[in-house]
């Protein structure tokens, strides 16, 4: 895993940046508009565009680069006319639906948002109209990461929030309540910039385009075959977080942007840590796929989701310690008020107990797309939005907005099994015993650090009555106590860590 460690390290460097930048972006839309009308209608309408085409162009990226990876061992003479066809085929899908929604634009709203009142519903439509230009950008931009991922360039990968976070940073400051649309206009230019740099990246790495649609070509209909159960499995996962929003709807005002900016939080450290490895990953799980190295692709899926394990479960831990502080600290500025940030910390809390399952569930979901079984994760994830909403309906009532964070959480532990027995009977026994036992010592290390935090924190307010300078240092002694607990109890994640970082660190001595 020498190579494809390198290239997560690569995109969680980058994504990390990426992501500060969005929480910039959270904090100028919460200092400038706290937890309101115009808040909740921006999110739902940025979010449109995502949930309605992210989906498809998701599913087109996963098929192009395994479908890619197997002409280039079998037909490489056929990988440009595939690769042109795939791209026009994409901007053609795109001014569709682009059109569509111009058409039916108030029901599509509607059915993001159906509790909204009608003054902030038309909100929502006057910037739903422009940010779906983006459109128009998000579908070949897709493409071009497929490429790059291709031919290991993630650098341009793992920067292709920045642009769109810029421009949306900007554009935030640049609006008021009188000139809101300004932030509209401000996520079409993202977009742009960011398919403009991509461009530029993939033509570096070789990227030519004639334009060109052979639907006879049989690889664009396994293509498309492949691209209808993934984009299902992927909008469900959409279609989750709609759900959520639809009934946090008819919650108190701001509810919609509580759960978007908590989810902010969750949502760093699995784009930053598990999709940061999970998309370094994916071009080698395909290229094993390819060569039926079965054992080799199970042996890279032991020490993946061991790795990202020994990562996750203590950030979970530490975020669900530090909920309050984190959302006091994070959005407890501008228009938000000390209300908006308590909420804000208790959806970090629930949304962070699901953070290992999810992550777990995603490098299996990858496994399954590499070896061409796209059934499997659409039917489990199906199962997991029926799950969440029976949940949401059910916790709403005595919980509100922390019923639906933790229904979400739920959803995602007990659905993890039932795809762990399906991959096991499809590719025979993962070894997993081992992973076990190195899970409950990293649980274990989690508890020592636990309640070393703790008081640790305490301690440091009342001395020095800097929220953010106490819950740094905590942070800090937390990792060493958890560091040096996996290696007393000798975690073999935490050994080829250690390992991985001296052997990098040491010089080599030059031989002969």
């Amino acid at each position: 895993m020498g190579g494809t460690a390198t290239y997560t390290v690569i995109l969680i460097v980058t994504t990390l940046f990426s992501k500060l930048l969005g929480f910039a972006r959270e904090l100028s839309m919460a200092y400038t508009y706290g937890a309101g009308v115009i808040s909740d209608a921006h999110k739902v309408a940025f979010n449109i565009p995502t949930i309605i085409f992210s989906g498809i162009c998701s599913a087109l990226l996963t098929g192009y680069i395994t479908l890619y990876t197997e002409l280039k061992q079998k037909d490489p003479r056929r990988m440009q006319s595939f690769s042109d066809s795939v791209v026009t085929l994409v901007f053609l899908l795109s001014a569709v639906i682009l059109a569509v929604f111009w058409l039916f634009k108030n029901q599509i709203v509607r059915l993001f948002a159906i509790s909204f009142t009608p003054e902030t519903h038309a909100l929502t439509v006057e910037f739903a109209q422009v940010m779906m230009l983006s459109v128009l950008f998000i579908g070949v931009y897709f493409i071009f990461q497929g490429f790059l991922q291709l031919n290991h360039r993630f650098l341009a990968v793992g920067l292709v929030s920045v642009p769109l976070n810029l421009a949306m940073v900007v554009s935030i400051l640049l609006s008021s309540p009188q000139h809101y649309m300004v932030m509209a206009w401000g996520v079409v230019a993202g977009y742009a910039a960011a398919f403009v740099m991509l461009l530029a990246a993939a033509r570096r790495s070789g990227f030519t385009y004639r334009p060109r649609l052979d639907l006879r070509d049989p690889y664009i209909g396994r293509l498309i075959r492949m691209v209808v159960p993934i984009f299902l499995g992927k909008t469900v996962v959409q279609l989750s977080t709609m759900a959520d929003q639809t009934i946090a709807s008819a919650l108190p005002p701001g509810s919609i942007s509580v759960l978007s900016y908590g989810n902010r939080i969750t949502g760093m450290v699995t784009s930053v840590f598990v999709i940061s490895l999970t998309t370094a990953l994916f071009p080698e799980l395909t290229r094993l796929s390819a060569r039926h190295s079965v054992d080799k692709l199970k042996r890279t899926f032991r020490q993946s989701v061991g790795l990202m394990s020994l990562l996750i479960i203590p950030i979970s831990a530490g975020l669900m310690i530090f909920s309050r502080e984190i959302a006091a600290l994070v959005y407890g500025h501008g228009a938000a008020t000390p209300e908006d940030t308590i909420r804000i910390g208790e959806v970090i809390f629930y949304y962070s107990m699901g953070l290992t399952f999810f992550s777990i569930k995603e490098v299996m979901i990858n496994v399954f797309y590499a070896l061409q079984d796209t059934k499997t994760p659409t039917l489990n994830t199906l199962a997991a939005l029926v799950l969440n909403i029976i949940l949401n309906l059910a916790l709403v009532g005595p919980m509100a907005h922390r019923g639906l964070a933790l229904a979400t959480s739920i959803s995602g532990f007990v659905t993890m099994f039932p795809m762990m027995v399906s991959l096991r009977k499809k590719i025979g026994p993962l070894g997993l015993r081992s992973l076990l036992i190195s899970i409950l010592k990293m649980g274990t290390a989690t508890a020592g650090m636990a309640l070393a935090v703790t008081p640790a924190y305490d301690f440091l307010l009342l001395k020095t009555g800097s929220m953010a300078l106490s819950l740094g240092v905590a942070i800090l002694a937390g990792a060493l106590v958890y560091g040096v607990l996996n290696i007393l109890l000798r975690t073999r994640e935490m050994g080829i860590f250690v390992v991985g970082l001296v052997e990098r660190l040491t010089p080599k001595k030059n031989k002969g």
